[in-house]
């Protein structure tokens, strides 16, 4: 057997010296973190999956560095367009930082926006779309349950792409999620809270994807009555959580915008029709909600410190009024007008009801893109 040469030995040797050279340094950063975000080592609200432990407790100190060096080069890949490559990368940050909210929003809108249209068909983009929903519900908000900004973008996901039209697989993600909910809340979304209240098994089947019994009924209490298959009650659900993790004196300004602005979009379409015979899904307005629409903006306007709420009141009483007159609701739509004109008078509303009803409706002014909390 041959000795190794001492050319041989002194590079190991050195390697070995600069290894163990690094023990104080690591020491010093696992100190440093601590210091400066205690939340990054402290342990999970839940045990950390092997993968996610294994690379805290070999890494320990140096985790924030690979960390930096990972999210540069998602950087790099979100601007050259790679989302597919985009998707492993952000899984090893979050990996190596599962107490960071941005890499969580940042995964699940690159899934349900940019890789699910890169797809083709509905069933592909429709698995996309859930795969964002899933990351959020199911691993972001486990290893985060204190954020509000979490709960926004989970909310934004059935409010913006699921609920709104801008994808040409919207359709298809509406009648898809209204399916999975159906065997939960009934055929026609309405859920049975006393009968549900004496099944564990459905229970859990709902724990399963997020949703708290008690916290429905308090909803649909107070803001119903609610169809649990249409995608936007789900983001009211969401958003009205983040209210209420928000750190005292600090509302999440898109948590509330996304709960007033999910109520309008139910009162305009939150009556789901359902026929099992050709596989029809039917929206149209909920009459029945407009009282606790009108009351949702109130308390958002008295609440809040700028004018978004009031704009956008204003905005849905103009709609609403269109809404009701078509559907033949002429006393409501004239009581509607009487509290837009003495509110938020215009040209338009001093011409009359009989005119203002004539004329094209504004455009709602409701959330189309991403409020400023996101960018």
């Amino acid at each position: 057997m041959t000795m190794p040469s001492a050319k041989s030995i002194i590079p190991v040797a050195a390697g070995i010296g600069m290894l163990l050279l690094t023990v104080p340094l690591n020491s010093h950063l696992i100190s440093s973190r601590t210091s400066q975000s205690p939340d990054n080592l402290q342990p999970s609200p839940s045990p950390l999956p092997p993968a996610m432990a294994f690379t805290t407790v070999v890494l320990a100190g140096f985790r924030g560095i690979v960390a930096d060096l990972l999210w540069i080069r998602a950087a790099a890949l979100q601007d050259e367009g790679r989302y597919v490559e985009l998707v492993q990368l952000a899984n090893w940050i979050t990996a190596l930082e599962p107490h960071s909210e941005d890499i969580w929003a940042l995964q699940a809108w690159n899934m349900a926006y940019n890789v699910s249209v890169m797809v083709p068909g509905n069933t592909d983009r429709w698995r996309w779309v859930q795969n964002g929903i899933q990351l959020l519900r199911d691993r972001g908000l486990r290893y985060n349950p204190k954020s509000a900004y979490l709960h926004g973008e989970l909310s934004w996901l059935f409010y913006h792409k699921i609920g709104m039209d801008l994808d040409s697989s919207a359709q298809h993600y509406k009648q898809q999620w209204a399916k999975q909910m159906m065997p939960l809340v009934g055929q026609e979304g309405h859920p049975d809270f006393v009968q549900l209240q004496a099944d564990p098994k459905t229970q859990e089947r709902l724990r399963h994807i997020g949703l708290d019994l008690k916290t429905m009924q308090e909803l649909d209490e107070k803001y119903g009555p609610l169809d649990w298959r249409v995608a936007e009650t789900h983001a009211l659900y969401w958003a009205w959580r983040g209210q209420q993790v928000a750190s005292p004196g600090k509302p999440s300004r898109t948590c509330n915008q996304l709960i007033y602005n999910s109520m309008a979009a139910l009162f305009d379409h939150g009556r789901l029709t359902y026929s099992e015979a050709g596989d029809l899904f039917v929206t149209s307005p909920e009459f029945d909600l407009l009282p606790n629409v009108l009351k949702t903006f109130e308390e958002a306007i008295a609440n809040s410190s700028d004018e978004i709420p009031d704009t956008t009141f204003a905005s849905f009483l103009g709609t609403a009024i269109a809404t009701l007159k078509f559907y033949h609701h002429p006393n409501e739509a004239k009581a509607l007008f009487e509290t837009l004109h003495a509110r938020y008078p215009s040209n338009a509303t001093r011409r009359g009801f009989d005119a203002f009803s004539r004329g094209a409706p504004p455009l709602p002014k409701i959330l189309s893109s991403r409020p400023e909390e996101f960018l």
